[in-house]
């Protein structure tokens, strides 16, 4: 019987018959609380497992939702931080569906729809009303048409001078095409930059001209117009005359002035179709297009000249500088745009040779005279390098006493082969090139060792004269080395002559006057050779501190046929005797030339009636000698 019914009947009933009486029905509960206790046994049993297994998917859906939280907290700094680099790429960022409507933006696409009153929500239609060029953009919307998956890449300009390179890409998820993403970089300083860089590449900085890259393409242009349409144009050479006295005398930036000023003067005559362009220094070219004649040419020049020649006011003084012009014409010069320009070029040097301030047509003649001039330049220089130069001296005789109280020093040039150059060739191409400083330092060297040799023998010191051009005169390397070859052979300065031409008067004054000073110091004297051919002043004269007057040879040879010729040469010797100068007459030809020179009280004569110009060792016997005491 069940524990739990024999409790309750030993409670409940003191007679013992009645379990025996009721044995039946008592089993009967006893096997219902057995059955009941172990249905019970089995709902808690069940209960427990339940509980258990509720337990763990509750620990499982929890450690399941601190993941999901993690997860969800990555996720949120993910996209945090792909949203900070979205705003920071430096790019304006946009993202279109495939209707073509705006569905995302970074910071600086909402900073640029503000900047054009956009709104935010809109289709790519909207912009072109903001393009310079519409077309261009549905020009890329008809690619896409055709070719959704493709990569696009350019540049827009915006009408408000903006521009912006851009990169499309078409957005694909799970292999699907969604849309399109458009990534804009603003270019705008780039380009402009770009910009300024092709502008200095073409231009000159000083004037803004076209350079000569620039003008090479507009003739090359001009040509292939002119060819058709069988067409003349012209090219012009202008270089400007004296301008580096301007330089030198005011200094680079009152120079700079004067040409803004040359070219707007020369910008005032020449029409719309011209070209006007700067080469560098004070070189210009032009290009006439379109011209009727070589005579519409010279008139288009001469009003040039006519501009050019009024003067400029500069650092509040005028300044007078002319220009001298060469011209070259296709198509009876030449088709190629480099070979007119050089040939212009060409006809420029004509202008200069014959006394600038004015215009020369290119020939066949003056190139053949340029190839001429480069031949010799060329062979020049090597002539200066092998030592073909040397110095003959031609002595200067004292017209009281008839004998020689002086020598010039005189540079000749003897080719290998025997054949001689003449000065008056190759001393104006040593000018013209620079090769004359070159050839001065070699003649004050040899001048400086020979007066040093003759020191040596039983003669009287021996004056010798060189002469320099006013650029050598105004190289300080030159008279540098003049200084160091008096110290280095161990000569007088009172032994130099220095003879200077009339062309030292167009440079500055006051700093010609300073060097020549300087070397007065030293004993050195100075003449002043070819008076009255060029740009005789009395002015400079009485300003320059000079020893002697030379009498061009010129105004000697007429003066016995030529009354007039008499006269001048009469007055220019008064003139050198007035002013205090001892008077040198050169170019005594012939005994009436001496007998004039004599008689109107020249001090020295020179020339080949009386001596030829000779090497050393044959004038040595000449000088001179020592008076023995």
């Amino acid at each position: 019987m069940h524990k739990l019914l024999q409790r309750q009947l030993k409670r409940a009933l003191k007679d013992e018959a009645f379990e025996t009486e009721n044995n039946v029905l008592l089993q009967s509960i006893s096997d219902a609380y057995s059955q009941n206790e172990q249905t019970l046994k089995m709902l808690e049993r069940s209960l427990f497992l339940t509980s258990n297994e509720l337990n763990e998917r509750n620990e499982t859906l929890k450690n399941q939702l601190a993941s999901m939280e993690h997860v969800q907290a990555q996720l949120k700094h993910s996209l945090g931080l792909l949203q900070a680099t979205f705003d920071s790429t430096g790019e304006i960022v946009l993202v279109y569906d495939l209707e073509g409507e705006l569905i995302s933006f970074n910071s600086m696409g909402k900073a640029f729809f503000n900047d054009i009153n956009l709104t935010e929500v809109t289709t790519w239609k909207a912009f072109l009303d903001y393009l310079q060029d519409r077309d261009q953009l549905l020009l890329l919307v008809e690619e896409l048409k055709e070719d959704p998956l493709k990569d696009l890449s350019g540049t827009l300009a915006m009408r408000d001078t903006r521009c912006f390179s851009f990169r499309s890409l078409p957005q694909i998820q799970e292999g699907k095409l969604t849309g399109r993403v458009w990534c804009f970089h603003d270019v705008t300083l780039q380009k402009q930059h770009e910009a300024t860089i092709q502008y200095q590449a073409y231009h000159d900085s000083l004037t803004g001209l076209p350079n000569r890259a620039l003008l090479l393409d507009r003739i090359k242009h001009s040509l292939a117009i002119a060819k058709r349409e069988k067409n003349k144009l012209a090219i012009l050479f202008l270089d400007l005359d004296n301008f580096k006295k301007v330089n030198d005398s005011e200094g680079h930036e009152a120079g700079d002035k004067l040409l803004q000023e040359v070219v707007r003067r020369l910008q005032t005559r020449l029409r719309e179709q011209d070209t006007l362009s700067r080469q560098g220094g004070d070189e210009f070219v032009i290009l006439l297009e379109n011209i009727q004649s070589e005579n519409a040419v010279t008139s288009i020049c001469q009003d040039i000249l006519a501009l050019l020649k009024m003067p400029f006011d500069i650092a509040t003084r005028q300044h007078y500088v002319t220009a001298s012009i060469g011209i070259a014409v296709y198509p009876s010069d030449d088709d190629n745009a480099s070979a007119l320009i050089r040939k212009a070029d060409l006809a420029m040097y004509q202008s200069k040779a014959a006394g600038k301030n004015g215009l020369h047509f290119y020939s066949h003649e003056v190139e053949s005279n340029a190839l001429q001039q480069l031949a010799i330049e060329q062979a020049l220089r090597k002539a200066i390098s092998n030592g073909e130069l040397h110095l003959e001296y031609q002595p200067k005789v004292d017209l009281a006493s008839m004998q020689i109280s002086s020598l010039e020093a005189l540079c000749r040039w003897q080719r290998p082969n025997g054949d001689r150059v003449s000065p008056d060739v190759f001393i104006a191409i040593a000018e013209q090139t620079g090769l004359i400083t070159d050839i001065g330092q070699m003649v004050i060297t040899k001048t400086c060792q020979q007066i040093a040799k003759w020191n040596q023998l039983d003669i009287c010191k021996t004056t010798v004269s060189i002469n320099l051009s006013s650029l050598e005169f105004q190289s300080e390397i030159l008279i540098k080395h003049l200084i160091d070859s008096l110290e280095r052979f161990n000569i007088e300065g009172s032994q130099l002559i220095i003879e200077l031409t009339e062309s030292i008067f167009m440079e500055d004054k006051d700093s010609i006057k300073e060097t020549m000073l300087m070397l007065n110091k030293l004993g050195i004297t100075f003449a002043l050779d070819d008076f009255g051919k060029g740009y005789s002043s009395f002015s400079y004269l009485q300003f320059l501190p000079l020893h002697y007057l030379k009498v061009d040879k010129a105004f000697l040879q007429d003066i016995q046929s030529n009354a007039q010729s008499s006269t001048i040469a009469k007055t220019i010797i008064d003139i050198g005797h007035n002013l205090g100068l001892s008077v040198i007459a050169e170019g005594i030809e012939d005994q009436f030339m001496l007998d004039y020179v004599t008689a109107h009280k020249c001090n020295i004569g020179q020339g080949f009636f009386l001596h030829k110009p000779m090497m050393p060792e044959a004038v040595t016997p000449l000088l001179p000698k020592l008076l023995n005491e």
